[in-house]
């Protein structure tokens, strides 16, 4: 199995563990204030400045941009050029040396019976429309869980061979040509979650999450190229409008609400510690969490930063 598949299975189970406690989704409600048009071409940007030094913070979409949808990346060269760091939000990771622990996670993870004979037909036919569309075989799912299954044909919806792109990766990827530092504001080792989060699952969270990865896949094309192009335009509003069931799947359940507030923390922090350094630092940071209510942009005010918006020009 490639490595990239494992990771994926991993981020899966540590956020669709099941939990007794009440569902919370941090990202449902965003600030209403911080809901606006920009005024620059291209995507929304914040600016976080303290004296002689700025952070330029790049709401980024959860979702990859479809194929044709592109976006104006000048202001993004500009920013870049010269800047300290690119500054990449917090995030679960797993690395090459996670292996032999995804290997064993991996192994608790495979179903003993084909994985479509033990979906209701009505799900069943969702599935096989939905990987048939892709052009999927059933044996690239037949082994897996419901849970996996969904996350495996929700990456195949998404899939860079078919043109769908990343802006996070085209933005690392600015960085890198102007020799500009790539910092993280935190890295969370995926294996410990997954392992404490495994024994948890039930059948109704595998189900529960399957569900929510076809919703996303079925949603029209016309609604996800629009909050795409929102995006890419810097109409915010737009952008919020993209599908988020599968994310919000992986969000709400056992550790998700307080992983989340764990990763605004230390993003919030990572901004304020780049602030003390004369000059700019460029952030990419969810667009959700950013503008959430108790997000980033709210606890950066709390600190007593200045942040100004999309609405206005920002030099």
């Amino acid at each position: 199995m490639k490595f990239r598949t494992l990771a994926l299975v991993v981020a899966a189970v540590v956020a669709c563990s099941a939990a007794a406690a009440p569902i919370e989704d941090p990202e449902a409600t965003v600030v209403e204030a911080l809901v606006v048009q920009a005024v620059e071409p291209g995507p929304a940007w914040w600016r976080v400045s303290d004296g002689d030094s700025i952070v330029y913070i790049l709401g980024a979409p959860e979702s990859p941009m479809p194929p044709g949808v592109t976006w104006d990346r000048r202001i993004v060269e500009r920013r870049l050029t010269g800047a300290n760091a690119l500054l990449m939000d917090s995030s679960v990771t797993a690395g090459l040396g996670d292996l032999p622990a995804l290997l064993k996670i991996r192994a608790q993870l495979k179903s003993k019976t084909p994985f479509e004979a033990g979906l209701s037909p009505a799900l069943r036919a969702r599935f096989v429309a939905a990987r048939e569309h892709l052009g999927k075989p059933a044996s690239r799912y037949a082994g897996w869980t419901p849970l996996v299954a969904g996350a495996l044909v929700y990456g195949d919806s998404r899939d860079r061979k078919t043109g769908w792109t990343y802006t996070r990766g085209a933005v690392v990827q600015v960085a890198k040509k102007r020799r500009v530092k790539v910092i993280y504001a935190a890295r969370y080792k995926a294996v410990p979650f997954a392992k404490t989060a495994i024994a948890s699952l039930t059948p109704a969270i595998h189900q529960q999450c399957l569900e929510s990865a076809l919703e996303d896949i079925e949603t029209s094309e016309a609604r996800v190229r629009a909050s795409a192009a929102g995006w890419a335009r810097g109409d915010v509003a737009l952008a919020l409008t993209a599908p988020r069931n599968f994310d919000r799947c992986l969000l709400l359940l056992s550790g998700g609400a307080e992983l989340w507030r764990r990763q605004s923390r230390d993003d919030v922090t990572a901004i304020a510690t780049a602030l003390k350094k004369p000059g700019k630092t460029v952030a990419v940071i969810g667009l959700r969490r950013l503008l959430a209510e108790d997000g980033v942009i709210e606890q950066l005010r709390e600190r007593g930063l200045t942040v100004a918006g999309p609405g206005e020009p920002l030099p």
